[in-house]
């Protein structure tokens, strides 16, 4: 009885922060679209505003990307807490080395998004200053 109990209690749990992690991606996807639409209007005849606004939305897609991969690992720890099986863990192992796979990719994206957002600053800086 107790047993069942406190199953059901890290059930529950996990899927609140499974829920969570839903919501954050969701809520970044949703996000970056609205965003996108609205440079899409705004900038669609200046292509090198455009191409750094954008860089902007994929920068912060990827960083709420990657907090959602971390909010997914720890509700797979929490999952297979308690009496785990050795298939339960070679399975958490695998599910969690892909999403830190993923995650050190999307910030190794970010990173080299942010060098070419400092590249284009640099252009068009010197663009304007060129102008005057």
């Amino acid at each position: 009885m107790v047993m069942d109990t406190i199953v059901l209690i890290k059930d529950i749990i996990y899927y609140i922060i499974s829920f969570i992690g839903i919501a954050v991606v969701l809520w970044a996807v949703l996000e970056a679209t609205i965003k996108f639409l609205r440079v899409e209007l705004v900038w669609r005849h200046d292509l090198k505003r455009f191409s750094y606004e954008t860089r902007i939305i994929r920068e912060r897609l990827g960083i709420h990307l990657i907090f959602s991969l971390d909010i997914f690992v720890g509700a797979d720890i929490i999952k297979t807490v308690g009496a785990p099986t050795m298939e339960s863990v070679i399975i958490l192992l695998v599910i969690v080395s892909i999403r830190i796979a993923l995650s050190y990719f999307l910030a190794k994206e970010i990173e080299r998004n942010k060098e070419m957002m400092k590249e284009l600053d640099e252009r068009y800086r010197d663009n304007e200053s060129n102008a005057k």
